[in-house]
């Protein structure tokens, strides 16, 4: 019977071959034998980003001890880079939590963006999952490189990282998006307020009725709050990483320079479009929703309930 760190091993492997097909942006997990390796990926890494095969948004290099007794961060993402990169500090973050380690230490690479305005580390768009297969392999002694990056190709970074002696591991971040997440929260309270105008027979008792609408009414403002938190997220994210992309475009020539300048483009359009997707979900909903809340709290006020 194998062991059960062959076990996770062969997870991590089935994990790369499944994720080897995904292409765009993704959470880039390279993991090493120890930290030096780590360290020479980081750098080939950069390398790559300045040859304009790939765009680095931000990285940081996690150590697992010795002992296998917790998880540090030996180089946190640089100051800054967490708007462009929210997923990179979410992810760091929950390995150190699974793994155990000095929390304090990467909760300083989570500074603003996506992360900070919804506080989830689904809303990042990372499956757990994924970080539980990680966790695997980074077997005791071992140290990753985690990064947030574009490619047009796999097999330029995968090259480089196997010539140093790493794994590579892909999550594209493709599951439900935080503005998705958002709406279908509305949709839902949305169904439950009309239910409680339509069908008033379903509470025998008025009081309670009007007070399961305030609650619900207070519920819906408070999601259309979360709703312009995450557009002005998902708006600064794509400020960051076209700062990035435009600076990487400009030490680069001919198709390179194309590459990465329509890459600016598509990032700009997409984030854009997300956020414009809650702006118009703000629009339609804000002034019914707060105009329903003044006049449940104005009945229920030093009156009372009527």
């Amino acid at each position: 019977m194998a062991p059960a760190a062959d076990t996770g091993s062969n997870d991590c492997e089935g994990l790369r071959a499944q994720k080897e097909a995904e292409r765009m942006g993704a959470l880039l997990v390279a993991v090493f034998d120890d930290e030096a390796g780590a360290r020479a990926g980081a750098r080939a890494l950069r390398a790559l980003h300045a040859e304009g095969i790939v765009t680095l948004y931000a990285r940081a290099i996690v150590l697992r001890e010795p002992r296998g007794r917790g998880l540090t961060v030996r180089e946190p993402m640089a100051q800054g880079d967490g708007a462009a990169a929210p997923a990179v500090g979410a992810a760091v973050s929950a390995l150190v939590s699974l793994l155990g380690g000095p929390v304090t230490a990467v909760a300083r690479t989570v500074e603003s963006g996506l992360v900070g305005a919804v506080r989830d580390l689904a809303e990042a768009g990372i499956d757990a999952g994924f970080l539980e297969l990680v966790s695997r392999c980074l077997r005791p002694g071992s140290a990753a490189v985690v990064a947030d990056a574009e490619e047009e190709s796999v097999l330029p970074l995968e090259a480089r990282m196997a010539a140093l002696g790493g794994r590579v591991l892909r999550h594209g971040l493709a599951g439900m998006t935080p503005e998705e997440r958002v709406m279908r929260e509305v949709a839902v309270l949305r169904r439950v307020l009309a239910g409680l105008r339509d069908e008033p027979g379903r509470m025998a008792n008025a009081v309670t009725t009007r007070a399961v609408q305030r609650t619900r009414a207070t519920e819906l403002l408070r999601l259309l709050e979360r709703a312009e938190a995450v557009a002005d997220a998902l708006r600064r994210e794509a400020a960051a990483k076209i700062v990035v992309l435009r600076a990487q475009a400009a030490r680069l020539e001919g198709d390179a320079r194309s590459v990465v300048e329509r890459r600016a483009g598509e990032v700009r359009a997409e984030l854009e479009a997300r956020a414009s997707r809650l702006d118009r979900l703000v629009e339609e909903l804000a002034l019914p929703a707060r105009q329903s809340a003044v006049s449940r709290g104005k009945r229920s006020g030093p009156g009372g309930e009527y």
